[in-house]
């Protein structure tokens, strides 16, 4: 079986993305959720599973935390010790890590040199085999549950997951552990999903004392649009509702929802939500030791408390992304992405 050599990486909208210094911990997902748009990365890394190769894992962070002179985004990300994501394009706990159990030796690593780690998934059924570890290295804990519940995990998921209410328990056991728990509800998908959807969801969490969840809509590629149409759902209208102008008709009324039953609500969409902020350093409504704060997320923190200024991306560079190229966007000079501009010139900001 091939290994994957490069589990670590950072995530291509750094920009946008406090948690952007990532692990797989698997090179491909074989659960093959119908709406998950990292799929398409199929044709390129092909349908092999690809556990992560651990010793060159072991290797690159020692010789990261001994490099005293990076250079590259990853080199500095582990140079500073930047919370990890475990689980980005793929599902650290799918159902082969019952046998293979790479992501809890890649865990074994990480507790020896103390890192801060958020742990994403789909299968926490699994997850709760690493209890003990999770509990020693105090890890973040982040399932995914989208709003749909039982029909997404039905319709969606094919039922191949932990189902939701089981993911559910699992967060309000490990948040008794005093783990740091938050619920990542992505996506909520317009034209598919509803804001009484939504509201159940949070009613739930508020019910189970879970503080916070997450919300964003779908990343629509051509891979996923074949899909939903494959299981006979409405494309045309899943694609015309997840445009920005349906989609801004749609976040404010999460957001209030969220706020009316005080739930801490993570919000990556910056534009869409106006002069909301979040209340957490992540836009996972989760909070972490160490994100990366070369974003929009942070940029829009500062924002609104001075005001715009390019001492913010002096004030936010942390090593990791393209300077030049955030800089850009920041400006509002980079084609086709949203920047800060944007939401000044729309009067959010003074």
């Amino acid at each position: 079986m091939k290994e994957l050599k490069n589990g670590l990486g950072i995530r291509g909208d750094s920009l946008y993305c406090p948690l952007s210094f990532t692990l797989d911990t698997y090179g491909n997902c074989l659960t093959y959720c119908y709406h998950c748009y990292f799929r398409r990365l199929n044709h390129v890394w092909g349908n092999d599973l690809k556990p992560l190769d651990i010793e060159l894992f072991r290797k690159k962070l020692e010789n990261g935390i001994k490099n005293t002179s990076p250079r590259a985004s990853i080199s500095t990300a582990i140079h500073n010790r930047n919370t990890i994501r475990v689980g980005n394009k793929t599902d650290p706990y799918q159902t082969v890590e019952k046998t293979k159990r790479v992501t809890r030796k890649a865990l074994q690593i990480l507790k020896k040199y103390h890192w801060d780690v958020i742990i994403q998934t789909r299968f926490t059924e699994n997850l709760m085999a690493d209890e003990d570890i999770l509990l020693s290295m105090k890890a973040n804990i982040m399932p995914v549950i989208s709003p749909g519940l039982d029909r997404d995990w039905e319709v969606l998921e094919k039922g191949a997951t932990t189902p939701p209410m089981m993911r559910l328990k699992h967060a309000v056991h490990l948040q008794r552990k005093n783990l740091n728990v938050g619920v990542n509800g992505e996506p909520f998908i317009p034209g598919f999903h509803t804001v009484k959807d939504f509201e159940d969801i949070i009613k739930l969490l508020k019910t189970c004392k879970i503080k916070s969840y997450n919300t964003y809509n779908l990343h629509l590629n051509d891979w996923v649009a074949k899909n939903l149409h494959h299981i006979g759902l409405d494309i045309e209208k899943i694609w015309f509702m997840n445009q920005d102008a349906q989609w801004k008709k749609i976040l404010p009324q999460l957001i209030a929802i969220a706020k009316k039953y005080n739930i801490r609500l993570g919000c990556p969409d910056f534009v869409n939500s106006g002069s909301y902020q979040e209340d957490s350093n992540t836009c996972c409504g989760v909070n972490v030791k160490k994100p990366t704060t070369f974003n929009v997320v942070y940029w829009k923190k500062i924002m609104k408390k001075t005001g715009f200024s390019y001492s913010i991306l002096e004030k936010s560079w942390d090593g990791i992304g393209d300077y030049e190229e955030g800089k850009k966007l920041f400006e509002g000079k980079k084609p086709g992405m949203y920047s800060l501009k944007d939401i000044k010139e729309k009067g959010l900001f003074k």
